[in-house]
């Protein structure tokens, strides 16, 4: 069977202002492009600049046997622009038109349903091809009620040949707010060349070593952690390694923190995945504090280096905690202290935790998943 070209599409794309955005959604794309040819990587990027009208910039590129375009929109303007989907799909029409009969879809793949489901379906529509949507977005609720874009992003979540989820508690939340049938759940992916398992060695001098990573913005909750933390450290006499890995707006407030004498912090800013990976494999417990979390990739690594984790008890977390791997707790600082009291006297089988979730998120199995849809897309229209 032939397989007909596929055109994904994704407006979260890593940045230099912000690398960390939309990194699961390119880990995700790459798995896909590795196991199959014929599909055209589309980047969106729009941002800010100093010019008032638009400005447009256009990158052609290899991405392993298929191609990557990078389309990036300048203007001081950029907000109006990334909220109006409908000049968006315009704009990208026309670039691709140009390229003439080098990309001609039978399906296009959306990531996220603003903007770019939005637009993934009215290029679908007036290119008379399929629509999938991948939702990765815990406000995606919110859009189908907002009186500008209720109508048409409930025609794209209906248009849509079925809709992927990247956890059961997003899936729920989709399908009873569209009523669509086909809703998969298919999970980010873990890296594995990077987080993987090595064995913890015991500190001997009692110290007990910490770790958090996020873009500290809300919903992300480090004020929980810190919080408790603080009042933990006031009744013990164990030294405190806390190291918190990324930028954002609530660095700036509790970097100024006064903290008890044996609670240390260690601001790391952003690191890259192998740098994550190889604190993780040094790391005794992983600390994730959030308001709602539609998948949590990072408490997800953590738990393949083998790494004991205590977490929120909100959104898609209790689907990867068990008794085994961590501890889940309400987002209060009493709760939060009872829980790192229990995590650090709690025994647990480090390798047994990174062999439970080695290949649940592994390339191969998330891009398999979604060339399954592709190929019944395919064999549809066949």
């Amino acid at each position: 069977m032939t397989e007909n070209q596929v055109l994904i599409i994704s407006f979260w794309n890593p940045t230099a202002e912000n690398p960390q955005q939309g990194v699961f959604i390119q880990d995700q794309v790459a798995a896909i492009c590795s196991l199959r040819e014929n599909i055209v990587f589309l980047q969106v990027n729009v941002l800010p600049s100093d010019n008032f009208l638009l400005k447009k910039t256009i990158e052609d590129s290899a991405f392993y046997k298929n191609r990557r375009i990078i389309i990036n929109l300048y203007s001081r303007l950029w907000k109006f622009w990334y909220v109006n989907p409908w000049i968006l799909a315009r704009i990208i029409y026309r670039i691709l038109k140009k390229r003439g009969d080098e990309i001609n879809p039978a399906i296009i793949h959306s990531n996220v349903i603003s903007p770019c489901g939005i637009v993934g379906y009215l290029l679908a529509r007036r290119m008379g091809v399929k629509l999938l949507i991948s939702e990765h977005w815990s406000k995606a609720e919110k859009l189908l009620r907002h009186p500008l874009y209720k109508r048409i992003a409930m025609r794209a979540y209906r248009k849509s040949f079925a809709i992927i989820c990247v956890s059961e508690f997003l899936s729920l939340k989709i399908a009873k707010a569209t009523g669509h049938e086909n809703i998969i759940v298919i999970p980010n992916i873990i890296n594995s060349e990077f987080f993987t398992y090595l064995p913890k060695t015991p500190s001997g001098n009692g110290r007990l070593s910490l770790m958090c990573v996020a873009s500290w913005r809300l919903p992300k909750r480090l004020d929980l952690i810190v919080d408790a933390l603080c009042y933990y450290a006031l009744e013990t006499t164990r030294q405190i390694d806390l190291k918190v890995v990324g930028n954002g707006t609530q660095i700036e407030t509790l970097k100024n923190r006064e903290t008890p004498v044996n609670l240390h912090i260690e601001w790391l800013g952003y690191l890259d995945k192998p740098a994550i990976a190889a604190l993780l494999q040094t790391t005794q417990v992983f600390l994730h504090a959030s308001n709602i979390e539609t998948f949590s990739i990072v408490t997800a690594e953590a738990l393949a280096t083998g790494t004991p984790v205590l977490v929120s008890n909100t959104g898609a977390l209790p689907e990867l905690i068990n008794e085994h791997n961590g501890i889940l707790v309400e987002n209060s600082p009493t709760s939060w202290l009872q829980g790192i009291r229990a995590v650090v006297t709690k025994k647990f089988d480090y390798e047994a935790i990174a062999i439970q979730n080695q290949n649940k998120y592994s390339p191969g199995n998330v891009g398999n998943s979604i060339l399954s849809i592709y190929n019944k897309v395919n064999s549809d229209l066949s």
